[in-house]
This record gives C-alpha cells, sequence and structure tokens, in this order.
C-alpha cells in the first residue's frame, strides 16, 4: 500500500511541477495587473474622458487579400481586418479611417496605456463614424508567414529608445525637451508594460508591407467611399498611396508624423552630428511604390533630387528635395492635408522636409508643429500621452476648418 502511494505520488511531480509553475506566472501576471492599477490605470478610467457614448451599429469586416498558391495549397493573405463604430449622433458625413503606424495595431486609436479614452472616443464623441483598420499581418490581420516572410519583432530596449524615453538616449536635439508620457518610460514600469504588449511584429520586406497595406486601405474605400484618412507614423506611405489611387474618395488627411523625410532615411544617432544619412529608401518620394507625377515618370530615376547644403536651423537635418523645376504631384492637388508634428518626437528634425517635398510638388498642406500652439513635450505616440485629448482638439478644429460645409456635403 506504501509502495503504490509512494509510485502515484512519484507520477504526480510532474504535474505538480506545471501547477506550481503556472500558479506563479499567474500570481506575476495578478501582481502586475495590480501594479498597473496603482500606478495610473484605475484612475485613468476616471479621467481624461469624453463621457458616455452611444453608438447606432458598430462591427468588423476584411478588406483585401487574395488566394495565393503555396507550397502547401492555398492561403488568404493580405487581408486587414477593420472594425467600425458609428455614433447615434453623427454629424459629419465623411467617416474617420484611422490606420495605426509601425509595431503596433488599431488598438493604439482605442485607449491609452493608463485607461484613459483614446482618438477613437474622442472623434464618436464629437460625431464621426470611425474605421479603424489592423494592418495587413497585425493585430487581428493574421500573420501569413508563408507569403509575408520573416517579421521583426520590437525589443523593449528599441521601444524605449526609439517611442518613449527620447529623454534618457538624447538621440536629436530636442529629445531632452520629452515629459508627456504617463510614466517612468522604461521596462518593467507598468504604463511601459501595457504599451510593450501592444507592440506587433512587422514585415521585413518593406515593399511587399506597402504594396498590400495600400491595396488594402484602397479596397476599404471602396466599401465605404469618401472618408477623412487619419495615418500615425508608418502608415503615412500607404496614405499617399491610397490618396493618389482614389483621390475622389479621401476628403482628408490628417498626417500625424506621417509625413517625415522624403527619398532618404535619416537616423538619429546623438551628438555631436545627430543625423546620419541612410540612402535612397522611398525612391518615388515618400513612398516605395509608384505614385503620379506631372511630368510622369517612366522610372523613380527620373526623378532629379538633391540635398540641401544647410539645415533650415541647427537643430534639424538637411532635406532630400526635387531639384527645380519640379515634378507635380498631381493626383493629390486639392486633398486638404494637415501635417501634425509633436515637439520633442525623433520625427521632428526632418518634419520640415515632407512640408517642403509637398510644397514644392504642388500640394497645398499645413504643417502644424504643436509647440507653435503652445502645446509642449510630446513625442511620437501623442495619441497615447497625458495631454493626448488636447491634441485631438487641435485636430478636430482643424476639421472643421478645412473640410469645407461644400466639400462635406
Amino acid at each position: 500500500m506504501n509502495r503504490k502511494a509512494d509510485v502515484s505520488r512519484g507520477k504526480r511531480r510532474p504535474l505538480r511541477a506545471l501547477a506550481n509553475l503556472i500558479a506563479v506566472l499567474t500570481g506575476a501576471a495578478i501582481l502586475a495587473g495590480c501594479a498597473a492599477s496603482g500606478s495610473g490605470a484605475d484612475s485613468g478610467l476616471r479621467a481624461g474622458g469624453v463621457g458616455p457614448l452611444t453608438i447606432a451599429k458598430q462591427g468588423y469586416f476584411f478588406v483585401g487579400g487574395g488566394y495565393v498558391n503555396k507550397a502547401g495549397g492555398e492561403v488568404l493573405a493580405g487581408q486587414a481586418y477593420v472594425d467600425y463604430q458609428i455614433p447615434q449622433n453623427l454629424k459629419h458625413p465623411y467617416p474617420i479611417v484611422m490606420i495605426h503606424g509601425c509595431c503596433s495595431a488599431g488598438s493604439s486609436w482605442n485607449g491609452t496605456p493608463d485607461g484613459r479614452d483614446g482618438w477613437a472616443q474622442y472623434f464618436l464623441s464629437r460625431g464621426y463614424a470611425v474605421y479603424i483598420m489592423d494592418q495587413v499581418g497585425r493585430g487581428r490581420s493574421a500573420y501569413v508567414d508563408s507569403v509575408y516572410g520573416p517579421n521583426n519583432p520590437k525589443a523593449p530596449k528599441f521601444v524605449e529608445r526609439e517611442f518613449i524615453a527620447y529623454e534618457r538616449y538624447k538621440l536629436f536635439p530636442q529629445a531632452v525637451l520629452h515629459t508627456q508620457w504617463p510614466g517612468t518610460g522604461v521596462a518593467g514600469d507598468p504604463l511601459f508594460d501595457q504599451f510593450q504588449a501592444m507592440m506587433e511584429p512587422d514585415f521585413k520586406d518593406r515593399t511587399l508591407r506597402e504594396t498590400l497595406n495600400r491595396q488594402a486601405g484602397v479596397a476599404l474605400l471602396d466599401k465605404i467611399g469618401p472618408a477623412i484618412l487619419m495615418a500615425h507614423s508608418q502608415a503615412g506611405i500607404y496614405a499617399f498611396g491610397i490618396a493618389n489611387d482614389r483621390p475622389k474618395l479621401v476628403k482628408g488627411m490628417v498626417m500625424v508624423e506621417a509625413a517625415g523625410s522624403p527619398f532618404h532615411e535619416i537616423a538619429n544617432v546623438g551628438a555631436p552630428d545627430y543625423f546620419k544619412d541612410e540612402g535612397m529608401s522611398k525612391p518615388w518620394g515618400f513612398t516605395r511604390t509608384p505614385v503620379d507625377f506631372d511630368p510622369p515618370l517612366s522610372a523613380p530615376t527620373d526623378l532629379a533630387i538633391e540635398q540641401q547644403q544647410k539645415p533650415d536651423a541647427p537643430d534639424l537635418a538637411r532635406c532630400w528635395l526635387q531639384k527645380e523645376p519640379a515634378r507635380q504631384l498631381i493626383k493629390l492637388k486639392g486633398i486638404p492635408i494637415m501635417l501634425l508634428h509633436a515637439e520633442a518626437s525623433f520625427a521632428i528634425p526632418t518634419a520640415h522636409c515632407g512640408a517642403a517635398f509637398l510644397t514644392q510638388s504642388g500640394v497645398q498642406n499645413d504643417f502644424v508643429k504643436l509647440a507653435d500652439l503652445g502645446i509642449h513635450g510630446n513625442g511620437h505616440f501623442m495619441m497615447l500621452e497625458k495631454n493626448s485629448l488636447e491634441i485631438a482638439a487641435v485636430v478636430d478644429n482643424w476639421l472643421d476648418k478645412r473640410i469645407t460645409p461644400d466639400e462635406k456635403h
């Protein structure tokens, strides 16, 4: 009897070890959740909100994509998930299509790491229908390895340096001005960890990524009709391509740090030089895939470009622009475009380059720097920072002024 009991206990040891591991992990998760609550997540639910929302309709669908023959059989790839909400009090005929930037998914529009309302809720409260797209291969748009190839996950130190804790790394002159992140900005802080949990692996193949998301965005507009594009960061490339392909369906473009350095990538490398030219990356100006110029191009090498001899200011990078006379981006003319930039973001040293490229290409744009409006200390993910709804109000005001009644009706 004792021997039998010993054998039984021996068989249970692996199960007990597994149970103990699960208990440890579960306990750690509970403690992390409590820490997040104590650090402001709970209080955020009661502050920085837009009040109750009455939704008339909500749902989801997929756009874009198609079947691809692979060694193991057909797979569906290139599809993008879109969810939408339509407020009961719909005040504007054109919905806002929100497309997130690098490394996150559509959740970056739906709230903040400390639990406050996001820009989706804000613009719903202002009477806009809101459509949020998860980029192809991100969020609820499944990653199809056999088609998309290797991905590029984002490590916490990369996220600290590039997105959150600029003031710690000082890679560009304005980095020291960053004050608006709602936490310490380093891994282990509950609010940073909430943001890190949002990070998604990304395509390594940038041209394929651009092609598929551009196609999905066009399919979305074909489905829902005229809309306002709101793009963050990386999604600016797709938004310019979508507008080129469907100019009559794009009634406005809110480019949230989504129109930076044209043609060449400029890296921030710290003092004393700060800026390093990384070479040609976007041969069509803002895009890697073709857009329409006048006079037409037979190849992007037909675009004659040059770099400024001197920067516009000591804390700015030298821009790559077209040589004059500049070819014109004919499909973008007449679309109201807002270029919105934060004071302490890694994008601010090249923000003026995007505005200059559009202007010389015949495209009117409103280059809006938050610092000029008295809004200071923001980084690249301004829609998640402490004053995010103050910035949303700036966008709302621009939409009211630039999307005129004639355009609305």
